[in-house]
């Protein structure tokens, strides 16, 4: 009896390696399977955006970055002929040892006209300039319809979050450098049709430094201050008489934007109020502030309300700029 249990517990254990192999190889293939990227099918991505969360009820070509590969090494640094007429991304310009990049929107512009520019400062975060496929695609299309450039650059600031206000000076030399040295130059553009635009960090840099330090920068034209644009505590530059009459400067803010939402401690509807009364009391005659009942700081209709600012300015100067198209409620 002895000797036929121990041949019973030496099967026994060699069954048991066995199981304890044929798992160990099952589990390094289920392994093996799940770092392999998903075989998924290739999507086409969509050539059309609807711009109806942005405020316009329209349906608008993406514009949509290269990948590098496709650009060429240097190659979008180029200004070649007929490349005025294009949108061009990732562009990079350096002033002063600091450097960041820029895109230009241009497709569909009719140079044969006068050509305007807005200038798009991006929120904290840069995501509007990494994403340039969503309501920059719109913006770009309202820009055009006023047969104007959208031109979006980015932040020179690489500590922390990309913002434009934390580094108000530097990140307005350079955007000074940008628009005097490489955009003027590159295009003929209507100066008198000049528009600053800023989300958020964009709008305080709007409001705090290049309204009150660089208004030389918009001779026409105007600015459009989203989600905040508080005024600085002095200016070092002094408006003309033409500027303080004809300059139109708008606020746009929520009213649940007070930084009490978690998602967005800023509180934008007091920068915004601040703002508006200080260049205000700074003489400016075409100033507005609109603060929208139960919008908060993601809700507003940045689209709509470039729209909306322009055609105004447009119709006042007696104008035939045009409209994008029909508003969103």
């Amino acid at each position: 009896m002895r000797r036929r249990g121990r041949r019973w517990s030496v099967a026994g254990l060699v069954l048991g390696l066995v199981l304890l192999l044929a798992l160990a190889v099952a589990l390094a293939a289920l392994l093996d399977r799940s770092e392999e990227p998903p075989q998924a099918e290739p999507t086409e991505h969509p050539a059309t955006l609807s711009c109806h969360r942005y405020g316009m009820d329209m349906d608008v070509p993406v514009r949509r970055r290269e990948a590098a590969e496709e650009r060429g090494l240097f190659g979008a640094d180029l200004f070649g002929s007929g490349q005025r007429t294009q949108d061009r991304f990732d562009l990079g310009f350096e002033h002063d040892g600091v450097t960041s990049g820029y895109h230009v929107l241009a497709q569909g512009v009719d140079w044969s006209r006068p050509v305007g520019v807005v200038f798009r400062l991006h929120g904290d975060g840069a995501w509007e300039f990494e994403s340039p496929e969503y309501n920059v695609s719109c913006l770009a299309e309202v820009a055009r319809a006023h047969n104007m450039i959208l031109v979006v650059p980015r932040t020179p600031d690489r500590s922390g979050d990309a913002t434009w206000w934390e580094e108000r000076e530097p990140n307005a030399a350079w955007f000074r450098a940008l628009v005097e040295e490489r955009l003027l130059a590159d295009y003929d553009i209507d100066r008198s049709r000049t528009w600053l635009t800023g989300y958020s960090g964009g709008a305080q840099l709007i409001g705090q430094e290049l309204l009150a330090d660089h208004v030389d920068l918009v001779p026409g034209g105007g600015a459009i201050l989203l989600g905040g644009g508080q005024g600085p505590r002095g200016a070092e530059a002094e408006p003309t008489r033409s500027q303080l009459r004809g300059l139109r400067l708008h606020w746009d803010v929520g009213r649940d934007d007070d930084g009490t939402d978690p998602r967005a401690t800023f509180d934008a509807l007091g920068a915004a109020r601040h703002g508006h009364r200080w260049y205000e009391r700074a003489g400016y005659d075409n100033v507005s502030l609109r603060v929208r009942e139960g919008v908060d700081h993601f809700e507003l209709p940045d689209v709509r309300i470039l729209d909306e600012v322009l055609t105004e300015a447009e119709e006042a100067a007696g104008g035939t700029g045009g409209s994008a198209g029909g508003g969103a409620g």
